[in-house]
């Protein structure tokens, strides 16, 4: 007999009994005993894991012969009345998966299932399991903490076949996923009944959707939570841990929270009586126990959150439970001095460390044992919950361990692994979004790793591990990441959103996110983060899907599907890149999430391709999200023949505090200069020089740094029509655009226009008549060639005519003295003027400039030719006359001598000018000063700072407009 009336229950010739539940249209439950009494509700749904259905399914059920087929609008199960055995269809009844063996429960023999595995059918799913690959086919795996060196383990399956299994209970068992015989599946308990889910339909993305609508969405962290987290030395004191702090702040490192182990309690937390601050450690004067006086007010005034250390009790106690009906009196009221005292968060540790615990013998089998699986689970929903009635807020709350459901209450979190990329992609792979791995910050693919994880940690522990302990290499990559991180928040608040929403993972293992792409789909080194950046970690070999790529560190392009082996940049970690047609909202650097921008944000966009993003917002604290409270923007980006149009909606909705109006600053990276910008239908003027910020009704383009740049006000709420932008090219350069362009290591792609002006430029810097004269003909065919109005023409001509101005100026020179007085560089195109007049005016003057440089100091030797090139290509290295002398294969002493003979500066002198050139060009148009010191070739950012106040008389900082 069944308690739930919408079900049907039928008894096996064997004598067992079964009971089915259609809970969704595309999940059935199945539960197998001996007793035939299923009234008590099942383990995650006694848990209150497992949501009960919150409307009624449409479905019938068919008798044919021996077999019952019970049929929704999405799928069919037929189970076979004589052994129990089930075969689940989808809607077209497609077989999905078969039973091979009758299932059993509820006896001597505990509970199991076994099931087919197709010829090419690929497993992912069961958590967290210590040093195994996504893809389970061919192992044995526990789902245990005892013994296991596993954090999490997740009784869920999703198959590439397009069904999942989730095996309902709260018992130890294992699964054998084909490595016993390989083509068959089968899980065992040693006790109690047999339950488990069956769902029916859809790519591993779209059975992770359907199994979250089932068990529930994973819990939104607070938006700070997303950022920088650093847990002290468990020796530390109040004093170390407001030093920890302050050495953020003096060096402009953003982080959020400050995390404590559990050492800074007065005695154990058993969770049965109430614990205070460590009296040495952590003294308060009774009297003023509370505010800005205090370590946590300190803390708060630096714009940091503090989270405390609790121990798990290694099994179930009083009042702590491992369901809802379990808890009763809440300890938590032992929590709530220390939450009004402004700690905003909780971290669960075990007493021995999950990655030493294989060591330690397992233990006795009993049930308070096996019910360990849910305490972290249970623990994390009753801090949640008294919190959120406390405050209002959200706290994050992490655990080391875990079971299905955890995700609804607490973050995951892990120590050093080998392989630690596994623990993150195989919990998303198993409906547990939030994990993140210790950073290992003492090598630049740890620190890579480490930020392009859902929440970021830097945990010392028994170690000493904060970032300014690290030598200048390594702190200078670190700032970069943790600066990045900090700007990407909107971004990765937005894939938050959408994985609490639909079960995708921020982190998303490549299976998920090309299961179409036979060449992605086995690679466990490189997932997608969030919707447009690809990611590889710990490896060198990396495969770009289908369509165009952007290397964010270099800007150069590659077409894909391509394998690639990547050189990593002296100022990165490892590949990151960018996919053609990307919208990715930012902020302007700050130092911690509370200084989020309120009514103006960067929109970054990389043209290629149509795309469309909805970027949302909360106020990232409160609970309100859960009842609606948010907005959302829609922006619309197309590649059309000839542009590139961008189309910002209105917010849609409402939060508290959410400002009135926004402008974006929208930066498109694009080597290509465009031929009109448009912006709601009015032409828009191109700004004289790249600014920081262009002036109202005015657009910027910096060729070097390969970004076209203007503010747009949002569009008003309720706004029938799109902020709009649109972004126009001549015919022979969207042309040019469209044709696709190899991978680097495939062929070379073609030159872009911002390429050859550099050629340009390095061929009159040089005197190469050659080397300008073929960049000048390979630019005008490009820009200027062909049909083309008397106002296009005259603006590609003055447009050279101002890089030839720039040319001559750097030499200490005026365009009038190169040119003379020659009546043919008087040119000026008019009405009637044609490209092939105005061309052979510019080619003229390009010739001129050469002319007479060597005429002021004789022909330029080659050699010097050959290492002036070298320079103006590398001003992101370091540039040592030695390394350059090596290159050109020759003595030091003879280059140095040449140098200066040629150019008239010694060798050092003259890298140092073009080193200050494009740092003050960079700064102007608002690059960071870290990221000009990297792009300038300077590790260290403090060196540049004093380099380029002795060479310009300011510092950066007063440089940037």
């Amino acid at each position: 007999m069944c308690s739930n009336p919408a079900s049907i229950t039928f008894q096996t010739a064997s004598g067992f009994s079964i009971c089915v539940v259609p809970v969704a249209s595309h999940t059935f439950h199945i539960r197998v005993n001996r007793t035939g009494l299923f009234e008590a509700p099942s383990p995650l749904t006694r848990l209150g894991i497992a949501a009960p259905p919150t409307s009624p399914v449409n479905w019938h059920t068919e008798y044919v012969g021996d077999a019952l087929h019970v049929i929704t609008d999405e799928a069919v199960l037929r189970l076979d009345r004589q052994t129990g055995s089930a075969s689940l269809y989808d809607k077209s009844e497609n077989l999905l998966t078969r039973q091979t063996k009758p299932p059993y429960g509820g006896g001597a023999d505990g509970f199991g299932a076994q099931f087919a595995l197709s010829d090419y059918e690929r497993l992912y799913g069961l958590g967290d399991q210590y040093d195994v690959p996504l893809m389970k086919r061919g192992h044995t795996l526990s789902i245990s903490l005892r013994s296991n060196r596993v954090h999490a383990p997740v009784p869920l399956l999703l198959s590439s076949n397009g069904w999942a299994l989730l095996v309902d209970t709260d018992i130890e068992h294992e699964f054998d996923v084909g490595r016993s015989s390989p083509d068959e599946l089968w899980f065992h308990g040693r006790r109690g009944e047999l339950a488990y889910y069956l769902i029916a339909g859809g790519t591993l993305a779209e059975l992770l959707g359907k199994h979250a609508r089932l068990i529930g969405p994973s819990a939104m962290l607070p938006l700070w939570a997303y950022g920088l987290s650093f847990i002290c030395n468990q020796q530390t004191t109040a004093r170390d841990m407001i030093e920890d702090a302050l050495k953020f702040r003096r060096e402009g490192i953003p982080c959020d929270m400050i995390g404590l182990e559990p050492t800074w309690m007065d005695r154990p937390f058993d969770y049965e009586a109430p614990v205070r601050w460590h009296p040495e450690k952590f003294y308060i004067p009774q009297w003023m126990p509370e505010g800005a006086h205090t370590f946590m007010g300190a803390l708060r005034t630096m714009g940091f959150k503090l989270s405390l250390g609790l121990y798990l009790p290694e099994s179930p106690r009083p009042g702590t439970g491992t369901g809802s009906d379990d808890i009763g009196p809440s300890w938590y009221d032992y929590l709530e001095p220390f939450v009004a005292q402004g700690v905003q968060g909780f971290k669960l540790s075990t007493s021995v460390p999950v990655q030493e615990q294989v060591h330690l013998p397992a233990a006795e089998e009993d049930e308070e044992a096996e019910s360990a699986l849910t305490i972290a689970g249970a623990i994390g929903k009753i801090i949640q919950e008294g919190y959120a009635k406390q405050t209002g807020k959200r706290p994050i709350v992490y655990t080391p361990v875990g079971y299905i459901g955890v995700h609804k209450y607490a973050a995951m979190w892990s120590g050093g692994r080998r392989q630690p990329h596994l623990s993150v992609l195989g919990l998303g792979l198993s409906g547990i979004p939030n994990m993140s791995v210790d950073m290992n910050l003492h090598n630049p693919a740890g620190i890579h790793f480490g930020f392009f994880q859902p929440w970021s940690k830097v945990n010392s522990w028994a170690y000493w591990r904060h970032p300014l302990l690290l030598d200048a290499d390594l702190l200078a990559l670190f700032k970069t990441y943790a600066k990045l991180r900090y700007r990407l928040l909107p971004y990765i608040y937005s894939a938050a959103s959408v994985s609490a929403r639909t079960g995708l993972p921020i982190a998303r293992a490549m299976p998920l996110a090309y299961p179409d792409d036979a060449a992605a789909v086995p690679l466990q080194n490189q997932y997608m983060f969030g919707d447009e950046l690809l990611v590889a970690v710990f490896t060198d070999q990396v495969y770009l899907p289908d369509g165009e790529w952007i290397d964010y560190w270099t800007g150069d392009k590659y077409a894909g599907p391509a394998h690639i082996t990547y050189r990593t940049p002296p100022q990165a970690g490892g590949p990151l890149f960018v996919r053609a047609g990307a919208i990715i909202p930012m902020w302007p650097d700050v130092e911690h999430a509370g200084q989020r921008p309120a009514d103006r944000m960067e929109l970054h966009l990389y043209p290629g391709s149509d795309r469309q993003y909805s970027f949302y917002e909360d106020d990232g604290g409160s609970l309100g999200y859960l009842s609606g409270e948010s907005a959302e923007t829609s922006i619309v980006c197309t590649q059309e023949r000839g542009g590139y149009r961008v189309e910002i909606g209105p917010r849609i909705g409402h939060f508290r505090d959410m400002p009135e109006h926004r402008d974006w600053n929208v930066f498109i990276h694009t080597r290509d200069k465009p031929a009109s910008v448009k912006v709601n239908g009015e032409s828009w003027r191109e700004a004289a020089g790249a600014r920081k910020d262009p002036a109202p009704s005015h657009w910027s383009f910096n060729r070097r740094a390969g970004l076209i740049r203007l503010s747009i006000h949002e569009a008003a709420a309720g706004s029938p029509r799109p902020a709009r932008m649109e972004m126009m090219y001549s015919a022979e350069k969207e042309t040019r655009r469209s044709e696709p362009q190899p991978a680097r290591y495939g062929g070379k792609p073609g030159k872009t226009s911002g390429e050859l002006e550099k050629e340009l430029e390095i061929g009159l810097e040089t005197g190469d008549e050659a080397k300008a004269l073929s960049a000048l003909e390979q630019w005008w065919e490009v820009r200027a060639a062909g049909d083309r109005s008397p106002e296009d023409i005259r603006e590609h001509w003055l447009y050279l005519n101002g890089l030839f101005v720039r040319s001559v100026e750097r030499k200490g020179r005026t365009l009038g003295d190169v040119l003379g007085e020659d009546p043919s560089h008087r040119f000026q195109p008019g009405p009637d003027a044609g490209a092939g007049q105005a061309y052979e005016a510019l080619e003229q003057m390009a010739k001129s400039i050469v002319e007479y440089d060597n005429k002021q100091r004789g022909r330029t030797n080659e050699i010097v030719r050959r290492a002036t090139d070298i320079i103006v290509r590398e001003l992101d290295q370091e540039l040592s006359l030695q390394a350059v002398a090596d290159r050109l294969h020759l003595n030091s002493s003879y280059l140095s001598r040449r140098f200066k003979k040629e150019i008239g500066m010694s060798f050092s002198d003259y890298v140092l000018e073009k080193k200050m050139e494009l740092a003050k060009e960079l700064l102007l148009i608002g690059t960071t000063v870290n990221a000009t010191a990297d792009r300038t070739g300077f590790k260290e950012a403090s060196y540049f700072i004093r380099v380029f106040r002795k060479y310009w008389g300011v510092t950066p900082g007063e440089m940037k407009p």
